[in-house]
């Protein structure tokens, strides 16, 4: 990801290529703050990147490719290269095929916080390892899980036994 520096750079760049003042861009952001973005002494958030990349007629994430381009000091083909070997990562994780399911008509799910619950299962093999007398190592080891959490549910009283 680029820095506010070399994005500021590129943005400011870009407007006067566009033969735009800062005031021509008021209808997006408002003149103060484009100054404050253009000199790198504020950042922007993604939705504002959006406003302006549309108002200067160039996709918001070619302006961040220009701007990590020549953070990187690469040549433009360099950096597509590398860029299209990081898009491979995320196809070879399947991401892309994944993103459907983080939406409900159109709206991202909140994900739950925190860990995932320890399966009741899990739970009552550890209960099942202490009692056939095995320690809290050997059940670790054997059930292919950490220390912390065998100990977690080793010393739990019975009625607060969930994940």
């Amino acid at each position: 990801m680029p820095t506010r520096y070399t994005l500021a750079a590129v943005l400011r760049t870009t407007r006067a290529a566009r033969g735009l003042s800062q005031e021509q861009l008021a209808s997006t952001v408002e003149p103060r703050h484009l100054h404050r973005i253009e000199h790198a002494k504020s950042n922007i958030s993604f939705e504002m990147l959006e406003d302006i990349s549309k108002r200067l007629d160039v996709d918001s994430v070619a302006l961040l490719a220009a701007a990590a381009c020549y953070e990187r000091q690469e040549q433009l083909e360099e950096f597509m290269t590398h860029l299209w070997t990081e898009l491979s990562k995320l196809r070879e994780m399947r991401v892309m095929e994944s993103l459907p399911a983080q939406f409900s008509n159109g709206s991202l799910i909140a994900a739950k916080s925190g860990k995932p619950p320890t399966p009741p299962d899990r739970i009552k093999a550890i209960l099942d390892c202490k009692a056939e007398g095995l320690s809290q190592k050997a059940t670790s080891v054997k059930l292919g899980m950490p220390y912390s959490t065998v100990h977690k549910f080793w010393h739990m009283p019975a009625g607060e036994r969930k994940a």
